[in-house]
């Protein structure tokens, strides 16, 4: 396997050679996924290239609408460039495009990752891949300006679940550190993801609440969201977001699963606390992820207690490996 400073390297002398430039990000992007695409755009907007930000999402979450050229963000892809950079996306079908691109760099954190890039910078230790962003960033000696830095704090934030989960280590809190010198103000991210909910979620959690159901000796949870629930509250796709942590917060639950009604199928959300892995699980269902956040679309099934009794057997033997 490449060194990772070498792909740098190589990364590098492609984004020098190339006039315009495409940055990409996964179908229903999250924090890491716009704000990492994000943080590049200042960078090779100084470097004198054209760059295009593109994601097939409309429209995209609103909670991230403070970070730097939000508005920059298009969902029609360009005719013409000569490079395109996909970020935080674990194969190519979940860019939202049909062929490949001319030449495809592919900056990614998911050890799922199925390395569909002509580059493939896949660094599983990072905590998000705006940390690998920040990576190949340093190594180039390329100057992270505040904009980019704000994208990329707020990748970082997101993607740890506010410096929560298990990747959080020395390397994370140095770059965060970093983030603040660049410019970063703390206090005004976490208002702008934190303070800002809308009365539309708390309905739709009250609903989701009253479908949850455990199993495995209170070790799982349950919990599902219909259309129609989402219709009478006057949710949007982003207030289904934040479910599936408050289930896991439960003190005996190991795996939580939230559900939601799609138009593709039923979007499955999964979450664990100690030791499972439910990569695996998301993996089985033609998804990805990590070992303590993954997810998966089980496309054309739209009945919640088929999709459960499914999941139930992979949940079940996932407890028991893992313990």
């Amino acid at each position: 396997m490449e060194n990772i400073n070498s792909l740098f390297e190589k990364t590098y002398e492609k984004i020098k050679e190339a006039k315009a430039i495409v940055l990409i990000s996964h179908v229903n992007p999250d924090g890491d996924a716009l704000g990492s695409s994000l943080s590049m755009y200042t960078i090779l907007k100084k470097m004198g290239k054209k760059v295009s930000v593109f994601n097939v999402t409309k429209p995209l979450p609103q909670y991230l609408d403070f970070l730097p050229n939000f508005n920059k963000v298009t969902n029609k892809l360009p005719d013409n460039f000569d490079l395109m950079i996909s970020f935080d996306c674990g194969s190519f079908d979940r860019l939202g495009i049909e062929e490949k691109p001319k030449f495809l760099i592919n900056i990614d954190h998911h050890i799922s990752n199925t390395n569909y890039g002509d580059i493939n910078i896949i660094d599983s230790n990072a905590a998000s891949t705006s940390q690998v962003v920040y990576n190949f960033c340093k190594y180039n000696n390329i100057e992270i300006d505040k904009e980019s830095a704000i994208c990329m704090y707020t990748a970082l934030v997101t993607d740890t679940g506010s410096f929560q989960y298990e990747s959080v280590n020395e390397k994370v809190f140095l770059m965060a550190t970093d983030m603040v010198r660049a410019g970063v103000d703390v206090a005004f991210i976490s208002k702008m993801l934190f303070q800002r909910d809308r009365l539309s979620r708390l309905r739709l959690l009250a609903k989701a609440y009253d479908t949850i159901e455990m199993c495995c000796d209170g070790e799982a949870i349950f919990a599902h969201v219909t259309k129609e629930m989402m219709e009478i509250t006057g949710a949007i796709k982003d207030d289904t977001d934040t479910i599936v942590n408050s289930l896991r917060a439960i003190r005996t639950v190991e795996i939580a699963c939230m559900l939601r009604e799609d138009d593709e199928g039923i979007k499955v959300s999964l979450r664990s606390k100690n030791y499972a892995d439910v990569s695996k699980i998301a993996e089985a269902l033609g998804g990805g992820g990590h070992v303590r956040a993954a997810g998966a679309t089980i496309k054309g099934e739209f009945d919640f207690e088929k999709v459960k009794e499914i999941l139930k057997e992979y949940i079940t033997k996932a407890l028991k490996e893992n313990k």
